[in-house]
């Protein structure tokens, strides 16, 4: 039996970014984009008409319009929303977190970081490339745009992490070995490009990666 395709809306405002992230999920097995706009104004109308799986959308940081009307979106609908932007706002990036947006990439990435994207906000993961996450946290060092893609398993580490769990206190729950666990610590670290457990704490909560 033949898995069944993601449904994709594409909602860019851009013609030529537009056909570029078409092509790239056509190119995809199992996806396809069953409707693509250009106006902001249709989205919800859209997304309401033909209910696809997945919405990827640009959102620029002044359009308090399309976010607002996200946000009514995500309250009703049961698509996943994945943002392929030029953001480079804290506050604007804060609020599409803050009503539960799961994937944010910039139009910087890579064809393989964006592809990532895609089928992670598909399967029910978050997907945040560290430019997107260093903004939020304000390092201004960050060069690159590289992917934070945690494992089901990493998330699950992580929210023990926050939640002041110690190692041997979070292989206890998992019922795993402590050694698993340092790795796993050491995989998220090097994924979100921290150094420390504080630093991985603060980054978890202030991006909206776990939620308190």
């Amino acid at each position: 039996m033949s898995t069944p395709s993601t449904s994709v809306l594409l909602a860019d405002f851009q013609f030529l970014t537009r056909q570029g992230i078409a092509a790239l999920i056509g190119d995809l097995e199992n996806f396809d984009v069953i409707k693509q706009i250009d106006d902001p104004k249709e989205l919800a109308v859209s997304v309401n008409e033909v209910k696809p799986d997945l919405v990827v959308l640009d959102v620029s940081d002044d359009d308090t319009y399309l976010i607002n009307e996200l946000e009514e979106m995500r309250s009703r609908e049961e698509s996943s929303f994945l943002i392929i932007s030029n953001n480079q706002n804290k506050q604007s990036v804060q609020r599409l977190l803050s009503i539960g947006i799961k994937g944010i990439v910039t139009k910087n990435c890579s064809e393989e970081e964006i592809i990532n994207a895609i089928k992670a906000v598909t399967g029910g993961n978050r997907f945040f490339c560290n430019t997107v996450l260093d903004l939020v946290v304000g390092n201004d060092d960050a060069e690159d745009c590289e992917p934070t893609n945690l494992s089901p398993r990493e998330y699950e580490v992580l929210k023990f992490i926050t939640k002041g769990f110690k190692t041997h206190q979070i292989a206890d729950e998992l019922h795993v070995s402590v050694h698993t666990i340092n790795s796993h610590r050491k995989n998220i670290l090097k994924k979100l490009n921290l150094k420390s457990p504080a630093e991985l704490i603060v980054y978890a909560l202030e991006s909206g990666l776990v939620k308190t």
